[in-house]
């Protein structure tokens, strides 16, 4: 990270989210399972998905798996 931005961090008030939440990541996504790994432990009530076939576009590579995933999210907290 470069600019006005990369010393910016809200990991430390995560715990702060109040409502259930979906954490999306590829595998091959430059955001890593250990960069993103904070966010899924600090935020109370999260589910993280990690798409095994995917860059930073699980939406794109996986469509199908991916609009499951989050509709059945939404289901389960309509």
């Amino acid at each position: 990270m470069v600019g006005t931005l990369k010393d910016w961090s809200i990991i430390d008030r995560l715990d702060r989210i109040s409502v259930p939440t979906l954490v999306i990541s590829g595998r091959y996504d430059e955001a890593t399972p250990a960069t993103v790994q904070p966010y899924a432990d600090r935020i109370p009530n999260v589910r993280w998905k990690i798409f095994e076939n995917s860059s930073h576009m699980p939406h794109v590579e996986e469509r199908a798996s991916y609009m499951k995933l989050v509709t059945d999210f939404l289901a389960e907290n309509d």
